[in-house]
C-alpha cells in the first residue's frame, strides 16, 4: 500500500519542463512582491473595517472576516486591506511539510543561488519570532472557536515555520530558536488531562489524555493542529512525555469510514480534502522516522483508502471536500499532488499536475487561480493560500519525477 515515491518519469520532457517554467515563474512573481499578498483570512486587516465603531464585536468580526473570504477582487480592494508577508509562506519555500526546499531546487530561477535565497528566508522568518516562542499570522481573525490578534503565535505557524527552518533552513534542532518554538507548543498548547483554559474538555477518557490547541487562550480541539504539534515535538525533543498520547488521541478520532472530521466541535464535523492530506502526511512521517512511539499502520492505511475514494471525483481530480462537488479550493489541488506522490499513486498525481495548469494557471500573469466553481475560474490571487502552496507541490512533483539530470 504504501509504496516508495516513483523513481521513473510520470510526466513526459515537455511537461516536465513546463511544470519546471510555471514553477519558477510564479516564485519569480512571489519575490518580485517580497512575498506579500492578500490571504482569505485578513479581512480583519480592512482599514475600512477597523476605522468602524463594530471592531470589538465579535458576531460582526465574524461576519466581516467571512464576507472579505469570499469577496471579488474589487470589493477587497475598496476595503483597503494591506499586502502583508506571512512567515508560514517562507516556511513553505524552505520546505515546511515535506516539500522542497528552494535551496535544493538546483535550478537557477532568475539567476538567484537558492542557497543564498534560503539563508535569506530563514533569516527573514527569524526575525518575526514572537517573544513566547511562537510565530503567527500577519493578521488577526475570528473563528466560531476563538480569536487571534494579529502576529499572535498559533501551532500551524510555528510548526510550519519550525519544519522548515529545520528542512531549507538547515538549523539544528538545538537552535535556541527551534526549542523556544518546541516550549511554546508545550507549555502554552499542551492541553492534558485536567488541563484547559476553564473551558470543559472534550471527549476526556483515561486511555485518551491529550491533544494541543490551537493557540494559548483556546481548548477548541483540531486534529491537523495537534498532529502537526507531536511531530514538531519528536523532532526537537525525542522521547518526550506528550507525542504518543496526542498521536494516539488522533488515532482513536479516526471515523469508521477511515476518515477524520476537522475537529471536536459541532461545526468542526466537516471533512475536507487538503486537512486530510496534512494529517496522511505528517503519519506517513512518523511511519518512516523509526522513531514513532505509536504503531500507526492500520490508521494510515484506512485513511489513505477513505482519501482516494472520497476526496476525489471519477475524474481524478480532487475536491474541497469529501464526497462533494462544487468549489473546488487550489489549496486542496496542491496537498492532492504531495499526497498522492507520497502514497505511490504518481499518475493521480501528474493528472492532477496537468489540470491545475490548464485551468488554474494565469499564462499572463505568473499566478495560479484562487479555485474554480460553478461559475469559472476564481481569478483572485491569495499569496500563502496559492502560490506559495502550489510552489510547494509543483517543486515535490519535479523531485519526484526525475529526469535522471538532477534539476528539480
Amino acid at each position: 500500500m504504501f509504496d516508495p515515491v516513483p523513481s521513473t518519469p510520470i510526466l513526459t520532457p515537455a511537461e516536465r519542463e513546463a511544470l519546471r517554467d510555471i514553477r519558477n515563474r510564479v516564485w519569480q512573481h512571489m519575490a518580485r512582491h517580497d512575498y506579500a499578498g492578500a490571504d482569505p483570512f485578513d479581512g480583519l486587516e480592512s482599514r475600512l473595517f477597523t476605522l468602524s465603531p463594530f471592531t470589538s464585536s465579535r458576531l460582526v468580526r465574524l461576519a466581516w472576516l467571512q464576507a472579505m473570504k469570499h469577496a471579488p477582487h474589487t470589493l477587497r480592494n475598496c476595503a483597503s486591506i494591506p499586502a502583508r508577508q506571512n512567515p508560514k509562506t517562507l516556511a513553505l519555500l524552505l520546505g515546511a511539510g515535506a516539500g522542497i526546499p528552494v535551496c535544493d531546487w538546483q535550478s537557477d530561477p532568475a539567476g538567484i543561488d537558492g542557497r543564498v535565497l534560503a539563508q535569506d528566508l530563514t533569516r527573514q522568518v527569524l526575525a518575526q519570532q514572537n517573544d513566547d516562542g511562537g510565530w503567527g499570522y500577519p493578521f488577526a481573525w475570528q473563528a466560531r472557536a476563538f480569536y487571534a490578534r494579529r502576529g499572535q503565535s498559533n501551532a500551524i505557524v510555528t510548526c510550519f515555520v519550525v519544519d522548515g527552518l529545520l528542512r531549507g533552513g538547515k538549523l539544528p534542532s538545538h537552535h535556541p530558536a527551534l526549542q523556544a518554538g518546541a516550549t511554546f507548543l508545550k507549555r502554552d498548547l499542551w492541553r492534558g488531562q485536567g488541563q484547559g483554559q476553564g473551558q470543559r474538555r472534550e471527549q476526556d477518557t483515561a486511555a485518551d489524555t491529550g491533544f494541543f490547541a490551537y493557540i494559548a487562550q483556546s481548548d477548541a480541539e483540531i486534529h491537523n493542529v495537534s498532529l502537526w504539534c507531536a511531530w514538531i515535538l519528536q523532532q526537537l525533543q525525542p522521547g518526550n512525555d506528550v507525542t504518543a498520547p496526542a498521536l494516539q488521541r488522533v488515532i482513536n478520532q479516526q471515523q469508521p469510514d477511515g476518515s477524520w472530521a476537522y475537529g471536536t466541535r459541532p461545526h468542526h464535523r466537516f471533512v475536507d480534502g487538503f486537512h486530510s492530506g496534512y494529517i496522511l502526511d505528517l503519519l506517513h512521517r512518523f511511519h518512516i522516522s523509526g522513531n514513532c512511539p505509536v504503531d500507526v499502520t492500520a490508521a494510515m492505511d484506512r485513511g489513505w483508502q477513505f482519501y482516494r475514494r472520497s476526496c476525489f471525483d471519477d475524474d481524478g481530480i480532487p475536491r474541497s471536500f469529501a464526497g462533494k462537488g462544487g468549489y473546488l479550493d487550489s489549496h486542496a489541488v496542491a496537498q492532492a499532488m504531495a499526497t498522492l506522490l507520497r502514497f505511490g499513486d504518481g499518475a493521480g498525481a501528474a493528472r492532477v499536475a496537468r489540470f491545475a495548469i490548464n485551468l488554474l494557471f494565469d499564462e499572463k500573469r505568473d499566478v495560479f487561480y484562487a479555485g474554480i466553481g460553478r461559475f469559472g475560474r476564481d481569478k483572485r490571487v491569495f499569496m500563502r493560500w496559492t502560490q506559495a502552496w502550489m510552489v510547494w507541490a509543483f517543486s515535490i512533483m519535479l523531485a519526484a519525477d526525475t529526469d535522471n539530470s538532477g534539476r528539480v
